[in-house]
């Protein structure tokens, strides 16, 4: 089987030939370079906040850039052969690391906004701070630029046709095989954390309990968004599965009561799930923390979710135990494992599960978020050569 295939067949509850390993996100500057990969993916040496600081500092320049920028991202010409060498960089890890499934983010680009010195504004409001961090280029999320009604509805509306996302997945679908890796397009900030980032947490909050009528218009605005840009993509890139992450939890619960959840955005999530699976379109779901308060809406919309966190009180095994037929499951190797156990404890760690969860399919091997900077390059090596020995159907581990 090819990746593709192997992935699809998990989807669907069967057993492929070998377990898939999935990843969404691999931050690891000093093992790309000792796989002799630079570019965007190796170590950065510079610091990012300075050089912008400096550049947002040069008179004029950052009105130049907010009014030029969005107008350069939307046309293909200018930014196609940037798009098409951050493709080739960016797939070469996890080939190399042999990844069958990763989302790409997809957008939207439509819409940012530069604030000096060093901080820019989303589409959705979110105000971040770019940095280097660990030698990876980052963008921290630092509060919302919606104080107020008025600001949300003067702000820019995105463009769901926008055009960038569907040429770098076409320049992937061109230049990646199924063989290598089977990527799919995603939106890496859903309907929940869009939302609270772009107000901020606590005047998100006071909205929801004073004034739902306009928080529900914002959360069905942000869905007829994201139903557009969806249906385009299947559209244009005859798609089989899409991927959102969207964190609804932390450590010890959701982040806002299921009662809410249930009130303001399952319906969205629901309807957007509708329009895919009419399309044939497998809807594949991220979030962190405690979800198991909210697990039975989830299950309402989701064919898969990622990556069940253990140090949220997760139980991965129990889950598939219980809703291993309902669900694909991705997960769950802890990054606290990762990042600071023995090699031999993480080796026991995936073998156990392969052993418990891949029997039957609907299981594919994920880290418990994603690999971060903070992970030593050896630790993720053994976790990844512990999968390749032991991933083939039949699981045989004695």
């Amino acid at each position: 089987m090819n990746c593709r295939e192997r992935v699809l067949t998990t989807l669907d509850h069967d057993e492929p030939d070998k377990v898939p390993y999935y990843e969404h996100v691999i931050q690891q500057p000093k093992l790309a370079n000792l796989l002799g990969f630079g570019g965007f993916i190796g170590e950065v040496n510079i610091d990012i906040k300075k050089i912008v600081s400096f550049l947002g500092n040069i008179r004029g320049l950052t009105k130049r850039v907010n009014k030029r920028g969005p107008k350069i991202v939307n046309t293909p010409k200018i930014v196609s052969p940037l798009v098409k060498l951050f493709v080739k960089e960016y797939c070469k890890i996890f080939i190399k690391l042999k990844v069958d499934l990763c989302p790409f983010f997809f957008g939207p680009f439509s819409y940012f906004k530069f604030l000096r010195p060093n901080f820019i504004v989303s589409g959705f409001g979110q105000i971040l701070e770019l940095k280097t961090v660990a030698g990876v280029p980052s963008g921290y999320y630092m509060g919302g630029y919606f104080k107020n009604k008025e600001i949300y509805n003067n702000f820019p509306k995105m463009n769901p046709a926008e055009p960038l996302g569907i040429s770098a997945m076409k320049k992937i679908q061109k230049t990646i095989s199924d063989d290598q890796i089977y990527i799919i397009p995603g939106l890496f900030t859903g309907l929940f954390d869009s939302t609270y980032m772009g107000f901020g947490f606590e005047n998100f909050s006071k909205l929801l309990i004073k004034d739902p009528g306009f928080m529900a218009k914002v959360i069905r605005e942000k869905e007829l968004l994201y139903t557009e840009m969806i249906k385009h993509a299947i559209d244009e890139l005859n798609l089989e599965a899409f991927f959102i992450g969207d964190d609804l939890a932390y450590n010890k619960a959701p982040f806002i009561s299921p009662r809410h959840f249930r009130k303001f955005f399952l319906p969205s999530y629901k309807r957007i799930s509708n329009m895919m699976h009419k399309r044939g379109v497998k809807f594949l779901f991220h979030t962190d923390g405690n979800i198991m308060p909210i697990l039975g809406e989830l299950l309402e919309f989701v064919d898969f979710i990622h990556p069940w966190q253990a140090s949220a009180n997760i139980d991965i095994f129990k889950i598939k135990e219980e809703y291993g037929d309902k669900v694909t499951i991705a997960g769950n190797v802890p990054i606290p494992m990762l990042a600071h156990s023995s090699r031999k404890e993480i080796a026991e760690y995936v073998k156990k599960l392969l052993r418990k969860c891949a029997p039957g399919g609907g299981y594919m091997m994920s880290s418990g978020n994603s690999i971060t900077p903070e992970i030593p390059w050896q630790n993720y090596l053994t976790m990844l050569s512990t999968f390749w020995r032991y991933r083939n159907y039949p699981i045989n581990i004695s």
